[in-house]
């Protein structure tokens, strides 16, 4: 794993606390749409790979392949889902002729989620070189059935 993947994920675990009464499928519809509605469009057509990464428990709980939930890939247009194994391979494809990596990598991360409300926090991380990196906090709403982008701050950079 790349270095700097690994420095990512170290700041995205800290323990930021999660929101009352959600599931495991109502968290999945959320990084759905930060994939397909934040994501891809900020993206602007480049390939990239992302992976879901659920909320660290603690300090002793920060190991990426704990924390990796689900994983997939842009490339030509199409999102589709790919295993552990093929995220990895695609981590570590290397730079392309032009200095910069081959794939962007990316994590979003559920912070906060309130059913009750309808709104959640969700972290993405991305990191387009090995000393280029930002995290994005996004507001999401859900109203009359589709989840809304709110607000959006950058949270860290490097």
């Amino acid at each position: 794993m790349p270095v700097a993947f690994s420095l990512l994920l170290a700041v995205l675990s800290v323990p930021f606390g999660c929101g009352a009464g959600g599931t495991a499928g109502d968290e999945a519809e959320v990084v759905d749409f930060a994939i397909r509605e934040i994501l891809v469009p900020k993206e602007q057509g480049r390939a990239f790979i992302v992976a879901w990464l659920r909320e660290s428990t603690g300090p002793s709980d920060v190991s990426f392949d704990a924390l990796a939930q689900r994983f997939w890939k842009w490339e030509g247009g199409v999102l589709a889902e790919i295993d552990a194994q093929e995220y990895q391979r695609l981590s570590g494809a290397g730079q392309d002729g032009g200095g910069s990596w081959a794939y962007s990598q990316h994590s979003v991360t559920v912070r906060e989620y309130d059913a009750g409300k309808g709104e959640a926090v969700v972290e993405i991380g991305s990191m387009y070189g090995p000393m280029t990196m930002a995290g994005t906090r996004y507001l999401l709403r859900k109203e009359e059935g589709s989840w809304k982008k709110v607000s959006e701050e950058t949270v860290w950079m490097n």
